[in-house]
């Protein structure tokens, strides 16, 4: 455009000198005119030039470059395409797909309620794996409620010469503190939950009495001197626990919370026990007595529990009588309180 341009002007300018050589005194008469003619014949087309100068030779821009890779590994179609120094990258897991552009990634999933998009940031973690993604049980935490003692199945009768285990059971309480739970998973919402934990259970008498462990290790009740009343009589035990917990999830629509129910074996090992008493005479006064108590050292029994997200209720039974064989009545503790994981 711009040859032809400059071609065009000259072949005009000749013409023009060609046609006029008979006139060339007129012409000179014209002289300052056909200057000053020349001079803005010129300005137009340099100002011509210009313009189209960028228009008929734009520079050209520098291209990005772009980088496209395959990842066939696990059985997982991957694109990754790299342009500069941003990456966008999209991968299918089964039901779902995940897009990564530059730290931020969207999960598109799909399940019985349609497809959901959520949003989070990489932070230099894996790309692929998500809190969401894996099973998490739900049982490292506080647990706090009441307990007691069963007889038999389902029964808390005692016999009379045992009456002295009779138990004030609206103060008679325990509290355990677990572990966030280790997982092993079977799938997204059904696995296995296991953890240690700390149990501390306080049983508290009804009667004006205490226990004593007396010869051969038999335990029998501990009355109070004439004219005393026990305030308060308790027994404590501290044991150590592993439950393991077999739990099922069941999602809620539109969100990742879930129902959980779970049912297991949990084992216990004792630490230490003992007895304690309140009364008053001449103000108030307390008696403490450390002891083992004949207790077996180590019990196992079921555990089960009921929840949502991070609140459960929790109910335990124990299969191992309360004191070792032969040397205290046979009582099998019981436990039915709530739970607050904290591994939710």
């Amino acid at each position: 455009m711009k040859k032809l341009l400059f071609t065009t002007i000259a072949i005009l300018i000749a013409l023009h000198a060609v046609c006029q050589e008979d006139k060339l005194k007129e012409l000179e008469k014209l002289e300052k005119k056909s200057e000053a003619a020349v001079k803005t014949d010129t300005l137009a087309a340099n100002v011509s030039a210009e313009i189209a100068d960028p228009l008929t030779s734009p520079e050209p821009l520098e291209e990005p470059e772009i980088e496209v890779e395959e990842d066939t590994s696990d059985d997982q179609d991957t694109v990754i395409v790299e342009v500069g120094d941003e990456i966008f990258s999209i991968k299918e897991m089964g039901d779902e797909t995940r897009i990564k552009i530059g730290n931020k990634v969207f999960r598109v999933v799909e399940n019985n309620d349609g497809v959901v998009v959520f949003k989070s940031s990489d932070n230099n973690s894996d790309l692929w794996h998500h809190d969401h993604d894996r099973f998490r049980g739900h049982l490292g935490g506080l647990e706090l409620g009441f307990n007691g003692f069963l007889t038999d199945y389902w029964s808390t009768s005692l016999e009379p010469e045992d009456s002295y285990f009779d138990l004030n059971t609206t103060k008679s309480y325990y509290w355990n503190l677990t572990l966030p739970c280790v997982n092993i998973p079977f799938s997204r919402h059904i696995g296995i939950a296991s953890s240690l934990g700390l149990s501390i259970n306080k049983y508290r008498f009804d009667e004006n009495n205490s226990i004593i462990k007396g010869e051969n290790g038999v335990i029998g009740p501990s009355y109070p001197e004439e004219g005393i009343t026990y305030s308060k009589s308790k027994l404590v035990t501290t044991y150590a626990t592993l439950p393991v917990i077999l739990e099922a999830q069941i999602p809620l629509s539109n969100s990742h919370r879930t129902i959980n129910i779970g049912a297991g074996v949990i084992g216990a090992a004792k630490l230490g026990a003992h007895t304690k008493v309140v009364y008053y005479t001449d103000g108030k006064q307390k008696e403490k007595n450390k002891d083992d108590f004949s207790l077996n050292t180590f019990r196992w029994g079921a555990t089960a529990r009921i929840g949502y997200e991070f609140f459960q209720i929790t109910g335990t039974c124990y299969f191992t009588s309360l004191f070792e064989e032969g040397k205290g009545p046979e009582l099998f503790p019981y436990e039915v309180g709530i739970a607050f994981t904290i591994n939710d």
